[in-house]
């Protein structure tokens, strides 16, 4: 046995003679015929992916590393014994703490430590146990020394971080790596997945359990927020800001667009000390007023209770290091690592470049209480050991692998079986999404049809207005076409009024940065409701809108490049997303953009006697894109009647004006909103009527355009304004879903 100095640092794939150890061999062979190049080449691109899939786009997150870190079962189990003896002596700590304080009272912890500390919480001292373990998620980070055993380097009690990431590297990097994964033997991390999710269901009883974070908002999330929306996915539930919250009666509620829903249990990303406003004095914004007060009567759960870092506190960890034998009366398995220890942790390979770079790891695990003992992930995170207290590592985090033939009886789904949805009552299109998401979806669908539309009409009118030509069909054409550039805002009205030339318009787009202002907005919207759409969807449209971002300088390939990305994003929310509340309100806002959109161009373009319609008519036809459709239907010959048939009243024409209009009508039968439904019917037989009329329809198209901007008024303070009714709260307000 080599003596303890010339093992430190001793890198895990190797064992006490400097071998290559069993467990290591498939993967390293994997690795080796790879190679240093190609290796970091995945690695890129496992990190491009979670870029392109994850959410909120370019936030700041953390690497992955593709390379895993690997334990046999038999090192497992140690640590997972180890592992639930140090959560169950934190949560008897934290229930004595804010209970009956024995501790305190027999000196086994000195009183001023823990009354003096920040994070004590006064608010949560109760006299009876509070309905739900105080702590109920655990996280804690090891290292391992030159003789095998594991050190404890820091312990995470309160809104923890990383378990979004823990559950989400592995799928990412099994489709970025296969190569490296075994036949078998790798312990699946599904079935510890699906019994956190049926212990939190089982306990909500159909109420709702939510992931509570700090942000919701999509202008530069935090790390923290970024991992809180992994886990929410990860784990099938709705991640919630404060702002999506309201107090009634004591109890916690969501807003959504069919009310009030009850809120069982909450994963907490928000600190402590933040959390409750009122009881707290702490920033508004940040929390949610009256949850002290829902803890303490028992009708909300939350993961973990607020206070909880308390134990994190470094003062207190020598007397929490004395406290097993007491109370728990076992001797304490998990030594803490000591500054010694830390120098001698043993050292993984991080593929951060083209060649492989040794750095000392550290072992993040994390646990949770299912009700009657502590469960533990088989798996977790390995974070470089300097970077494992900010969780930023330069070099990337890794997949901690359990080695094992077959899965133990112990990692299979045993009890009950899960519970079923709750149900939700007769709003079920919308019942679940928070009417933040709803609004976001709203001005994404609207967003991205602006944009179409911009595009559509300057391809459009820029060859038109390079030609030059004075002929008088062609100086009518862009007479119409500069109004309608006008209109949507491309130009100024005081350039309108004159001669407007091809180059005149580039360098008036160029200096205004219309067009990247639309871009900028939708990619801020797509980053906003990245919680609705499947990895695969945001991969998708992120690539494509990335591809639109970079051609906006190079003016000859960035319009058709734009309108990629529009038809890229339209078919995969048609061809991708559910009909559900989310699909609605991007459908409704795409149809009533659209409605607006041609309404307002149609007034300009089909505003003339009879004997002057043919040139707006046929730009009428391009700007629908329906000059096949008309040509094989009509031979091409233009004539009011046929054309206004196509693209006012056309219902087969997805983009005839009608055709918005009954869409709208149907997304609004499908949200129970059969007064807004009413009127897109209504506007729908106007429309059509106006077939007959064939001339002069400037103000009846800007009447339609007026009323479809009425009712998307009118949707804003359904669904979104959260406006009071004027009326006082009564208990038919809150959901059917209430126990």
């Amino acid at each position: 046995m080599q003596p303890p100095e010339a093992r430190a640092g001793q890198d895990e794939t190797l064992d006490a003679h400097g071998r290559l150890r069993d467990v290591w061999r498939p993967v390293m062979a994997a690795v080796h015929r790879l190679g240093p190049e190609e290796l970091a080449r995945r690695a890129t691109a496992l990190n491009r992916m979670t870029g392109l899939a994850g959410p909120f786009g370019d936030a700041p997150r953390l690497i992955y590393d593709p390379l895993p870190v690997l334990l046999t079962a038999g090192e497992f189990a140690e640590l997972e014994g180890a592992i639930r003896q140090r959560a169950r002596l934190l949560g008897a700590v934290l229930e004595d703490l804010y209970g009956p304080q024995r501790l305190l009272r027999e000196r086994w912890i000195p009183p001023a430590l823990v009354l003096g500390d920040r994070r004590f919480l006064r608010g949560l001292h109760t006299s009876a146990p509070l309905a739900y373990p105080r702590l109920a998620l655990y996280a804690a980070d090891l290292i391992r020394t030159p003789d095998g055993s594991f050190r404890l380097l820091r312990e995470h009690a309160g809104a923890i971080s990383g378990l979004g990431h823990a559950l989400s590297l592995r799928r990412l990097a099994a489709a970025t790596l296969p190569e490296i994964f075994p036949a078998g033997g790798l312990r699946s991390l599904r079935p510890a997945r699906e019994m956190l999710v049926d212990r939190l269901y089982r306990g909500a009883e159909g109420r709702l359990v939510a992931v509570l974070s700090a942000s919701t908002a999509s202008s530069r999330p935090s790390p923290a927020a970024v991992d809180e929306a992994l886990l929410a996915r990860s784990l099938g539930l709705l991640r919630i800001g404060p702002s999506d919250i309201a107090t009634r009666k004591g109890a916690l509620h969501m807003k959504t667009l069919s009310g009030l829903l009850p809120i069982a249990t909450l994963i907490r990303g928000i600190s402590g000390i933040d959390l409750d406003p009122l009881e707290q004095t702490g920033r508004l914004a940040l929390g949610v007023p009256g949850a002290f007060g829902a803890l303490r009567a028992g009708v909300l759960s939350m993961w973990n209770a607020p206070g909880t870092a308390l134990v994190e506190a470094a003062e207190l960890l020598p007397f929490l290091d004395r406290l097993c034998e007491p109370l728990l009366g076992e001797d304490p398995l998990l030594r803490r690592a000591t500054e010694e220890d830390r120098a001698l942790a043993s050292r993984a390979a991080f593929a951060g470049g083209p060649q492989l770079v040794s750095l000392p790891i550290a072992f993040r695990f994390f646990a949770w209480n299912d009700g009657e003992q502590w469960r533990v992930l088989p798996g977790g995170l390995g974070l470089p050991l300097e970077a494992s207290a900010s969780d930023s590592p330069s070099f990337g985090c890794k997949d901690i692998w359990v080695l094992e033939p077959e899965e133990e009886e112990d990692y299979r789904i045993v009890g009950p079986p899960p519970v079923e949805p709750p149900n939700l009552g007769f709003f079920l299109a919308a019942a679940h999404l928070p009417s933040r998401l709803a609004d976001n979806l709203f001005w994404l669908g609207r967003s991205v049809e602006r944009l179409e539309a911009a595009c559509r009409l300057l391809m459009l009118a820029l060859p038109r207005l390079e030609s030059g030509t004075s002929l008088p069909r062609d100086i009518a054409e862009r007479t119409l076409l500069i109004h309608c550039l006008a209109r949507a805002g491309l130009i100024s009205s005081e350039i309108a009024g004159g001669t407007v030339s091809g180059r005149l318009l580039r360098q008036t787009l160029a200096r205004g940065q219309r067009i990247g202002g639309l871009v900028a907005e939708v990619d801020r919207l797509v980053d906003a409701s990245s919680e609705r759409l499947s990895p695969s969807m945001l991969a998708t449209v992120r690539f494509a809108l990335r591809q639109a971002t970079e051609s906006l300088p190079k003016e000859e390939m960035a319009l058709p490049v734009l309108l990629s990305f529009t038809a890229t994003f339209a078919g995969i929310a048609a061809e991708n997303m559910s009909r559900d509340g989310g699909w609605l309100f991007l459908e409704i806002g795409r149809r009533l953009e659209r409605g607006v959109t041609m309404a307002e161009s149609f007034a300009i373009l089909l505003d003339a006697p009879p004997e002057r319609l043919e040139p707006g008519m046929a730009l009428s036809i391009e700007l629908a894109d329906s000059v096949l459709s008309y040509d094989l239907r009509y031979a091409g010959i233009l004539s009011p009647g046929p054309v206004l048939s196509m693209v006012l009243a056309d219902l087969f024409n997805p983009r005839s004006l009608a055709f918005q209009c009954a869409a709208l009508r149907a997304c609004l039968e499908r949200l129970a909103a059969e007064d807004e439904a009413e009127s897109a019917y209504r506007l729908q037989r106007e429309v059509t009527n106006l077939v007959g009329a064939a001339s002069n329809l400037g103000e009846p198209l800007r009447e339609v355009a007026a009323k479809l901007r009425l009712l998307s008024d009118r949707m804003h303070r359904r669904f979104f304004a959260l406006l009071p009714e004027p009326r006082s709260l009564e208990e038919d307000e809150v959901a059917n879903s209430a126990p």
